[in-house]
C-alpha cells in the first residue's frame, strides 16, 4: 500500500505512504500477539532500492543505493544496526549514500537465528558477511 516512486512532489505522498505502512504493520503486529502468536513471526521490511540525497528539481529524490530495512515482532532486539554514513563523507560518486551493512548479512542472521541453519553455507560468500545477533 502507499505511494513510494515518489521522484516529484515527494513530501505528501511519501509521509501518506509510510503512514500507511506503518499502521498496517502495526494492526498486522497487534493481531499477531492477540493470537499468541508474537513469538513465532518476524516480518522483515525491506526496501528494494534506497534514494539519492539530493532533492530533484521536481521536489523528489531519484532512485538510489543503500536502502533500509526494517525487523518487526517480539523476539526482535530494539536497536539500529549499521550507522548513519553522513551527508559529508558519506555519499559516493553518484551522490548515493553509501551502505554499512550490507543486505546479505540480514538475510545470513536471520537464517542462523531463525531456523538455526549455517548462513555461510546458505549464502555465496556467507563466510564474508558477519552475524548480526538481530533477535533477543
Amino acid at each position: 500500500p502507499g505511494e513510494f516512486d515518489t521522484q516529484f512532489d515527494e513530501s505528501g505522498p511519501l509521509f501518506q505512504g509510510l503512514q500507511q505502512t506503518a499502521q498496517a504493520l502495526s494492526a498486522f503486529q497487534h493481531d499477531l500477539e492477540q493470537r499468541n502468536l508474537g513469538q513465532r513471526v518476524i516480518t522483515l521490511i525491506w526496501s528494494e532500492f534506497g534514494r539519492r540525497a539530493e532533492q530533484n528539481d521536481t521536489n523528489g529524490t531519484d532512485h538510489g543505493a543503500a536502502g533500509v530495512a526494517f525487523l518487526l515482532g517480539e523476539r526482535v532486539k530494539h536497536r539500529m544496526v549499521g550507522e548513519f554514513p553522513g551527508l559529508g563523507r558519506g555519499l559516493d560518486a553518484n551522490g548515493n549514500l553509501r551502505e554499512t551493512v550490507d543486505y546479505r548479512a540480514v538475510y545470513k542472521s536471520l537464517a542462523e537465528e531463525c531456523f538455526g541453519v549455517d548462513g555461510d553455507l546458505v549464502l555465496p560468500d556467507g563466510k564474508t558477511m558477519p552475524s548480526l545477533s538481530l533477535l533477543a
